[in-house]
C-alpha cells in the first residue's frame, strides 16, 4: 500500500506537477551534470533507481519530500528543499521547522520546479516519496547525482534515511539516532512492561467520507508500540498490510481497544477535523476507550526518521505515566 502521505493527492496536483517540470533531462544514467562531476572516491549508493554514484562530500545538496527530516536529522542544511505546507508529507521537529522555513523552496509537494533546481547548482539531489508519484527523477537526474527513494510502507522510511546518511557521511549521527531510540524503547518497555501488556493498544484515524483508518502494528506510531513491546488490540495487530480502511459502520472493530491514538497536527496542536467527526459519532462513544478517555492524540502520527521517532516515544511515555 502507499504511504498515508499519498492519500487524498488529486489527479489535478498530478498535472500541475507536469506543468512546472518544464526542462528536458540530460543524460538520465543517475550520474548527471558535466562529464567527471563524480568527485574520486565518490561513493555508491544503492537507491530505488539503482546504484548511484555520489560525491565523497557533498556540499550543495537539494532534498525533496522526506528527504528534507531526514537530512535535517542529520544535521545537514539542503541549499533547496520542497515547500513546508500543507501539500508537502513531510514533519518536522520544531527546531526543524524554523530551520527549514529560510531554505529556498523548489516547489510544494510532487510541484517541483526544475528550472528552480538547476539554479541552485547542486551536487547532489534527494528524493524520499511516496512511490505511487512521478517525481520526474529523469530530469532531476540531468542537473545532478539523484538519490531517488520510492517509499511503499513506513519502514522504507527508516531504511531511507540509512542509506542517505551513508550518501553525506553521517553514518555516525545515523548510528547516535538509531542506537538512541533504541535505549529510549528499551528504558519504556522495562519500566511500563505491565502497562504495555495487559492494554490493547490501537491507532485510528479518518479522512472521512464515511470511513476510518487503522493502522497496524507495521505502521508508523504502530512499529513504535512495538518496540516498547505493546499489546494490540485485535484490528491493529495484523501486520500484513500497514493500514486498514473500514466503513465507519464498523467502529465496533475497536471494541476490545482499551487505549486509542488519534492523529494531532503539529502545525496547529490540534486533533484533524475528520477525527473530531469520527469521535463524535454515537458508536464511537460506546467504544471502552472512549468511555475511559483513553482516546488519545499523538504528535508526528506518521513518523518518518528516528528524530521524530524518539518523539513520539516520549509522548508515549507521557501517556503510560498517566494511566
Amino acid at each position: 500500500m502507499n504511504t498515508r502521505a499519498a492519500r487524498g493527492r488529486t489527479a489535478a496536483a498530478l498535472a500541475g506537477a507536469a506543468a512546472l517540470l518544464t526542462l528536458t533531462a540530460c543524460g538520465g544514467n543517475g550520474s548527471g551534470g558535466k562529464d567527471g562531476d563524480d568527485a574520486e572516491g565518490g561513493r555508491e549508493i544503492e537507491a530505488s533507481n539503482g546504484k548511484v554514484t555520489v560525491p565523497a562530500a557533498p556540499k550543495r545538496i537539494v532534498s525533496i519530500s522526506y528527504a528534507t527530516g531526514a537530512l535535517l536529522d542529520l544535521g545537514v542544511e539542503p541549499v533547496g528543499t520542497s515547500a513546508i505546507d500543507e501539500n508537502n508529507p513531510m514533519e518536522l521537529l520544531p527546531s526543524q521547522t524554523e530551520r527549514a522555513k529560510k531554505i529556498t523552496s523548489i516547489g510544494s509537494g510532487i510541484e517541483t520546479n526544475i528550472e528552480k533546481v538547476a539554479s541552485l547548482k547542486p551536487d547532489l539531489i534527494v528524493v524520499e516519496g511516496a512511490a505511487a508519484f512521478d517525481w520526474n527523477v529523469k530530469k532531476l537526474e540531468g542537473i545532478a547525482p539523484t538519490l531517488y527513494f520510492g517509499i511503499k510502507t513506513p519502514v522504507d522510511l527508516l531504511n531511507a534515511q540509512e542509506k542517505i546518511a551513508q550518501a553525506v557521511g553521517k553514518e555516525d549521527v545515523f548510528t547516535k539516532l538509531k542506537t538512541g531510540y533504541r535505549q529510549k524503547a528499551d528504558q519504556i518497555k522495562n519500566t511500563y512492561g505491565d502497562k504495555l501488556k495487559n492494554l490493547n493498544w490501537a491507532v485510528a484515524s479518518s479522512y472521512g467520507n464515511g470511513e476510518f483508518i487503522v493502522d497496524t502494528r507495521t505502521s508508523w506510531v504502530g512499529r513504535v508500540l512495538a518496540d516498547v513491546g505493546a499489546k494490540f488490540a485485535k484490528a491493529s495487530d495484523d501486520g500484513k498490510e500497514h493500514e486498514v480502511t473500514y466503513s465507519q459502520e464498523k467502529i465496533d472493530a475497536l471494541s476490545d481497544a482499551d487505549v486509542i491514538l488519534v492523529p494531532r497536527m503539529f502545525a496547529t496542536g490540534e486533533v484533524p477535523k475528520e477525527v473530531k467527526e469520527l469521535q463524535g459519532k454515537p458508536s464511537w462513544k460506546l467504544l471502552k476507550a472512549a468511555k475511559d478517555n483513553h482516546v488519545l492524540p499523538v504528535t508526528y502520527a506518521t513518523t518518518d526518521r528516528y528524530g521524530t521517532s524518539i518523539d513520539v516515544l516520549g509522548q508515549i511515555e507521557k501517556i503510560l505515566k498517566g494511566l
